[in-house]
């Protein structure tokens, strides 16, 4: 796998879309894991700018697997007890696929783990 891509995963998982798009086919989904599915690049990109528009993410990577077909970062956002996983599936050096899951602690759960 080249180190473009797997470098575009990382970039994607910290929340900088704009250094992934150029690796992400125009035909790609992104699956959000019980959230919805966002099919093509230019659906991509407009969720990302939402995103950004938000304000940037303080997100750390802390590890990246690489496969034959596959790239997985694991997080988490550093402000926020909130940890993700992306796995990209890649063909042709191209990112074709994203499957998002993201676990966050609710309040509740916080407080009890406080006392």
């Amino acid at each position: 796998m080249k180190a473009k891509i797997i470098a575009a995963c990382e970039a994607f998982s910290l929340g900088q879309s704009d250094k992934a798009l150029p690796h992400i086919a125009d035909e790609a989904e992104w699956h959000i894991i019980g959230d919805h599915i966002i099919v093509g690049k230019a659906g991509i990109e407009d969720t990302c700018a939402e995103a950004a528009a938000e304000g940037n993410p303080n997100f750390k990577n802390i590890r990246t697997i690489e496969g034959k077909f596959h790239v997985v970062v694991e997080g988490h956002d550093l402000d926020a007890d909130i940890h993700y996983c992306d796995i990209y599936t890649i063909e042709a050096d191209t990112i074709h696929e994203i499957t998002s899951y993201c676990l966050a602690r609710h309040e509740a759960e916080l407080d009890d783990a406080a006392e």
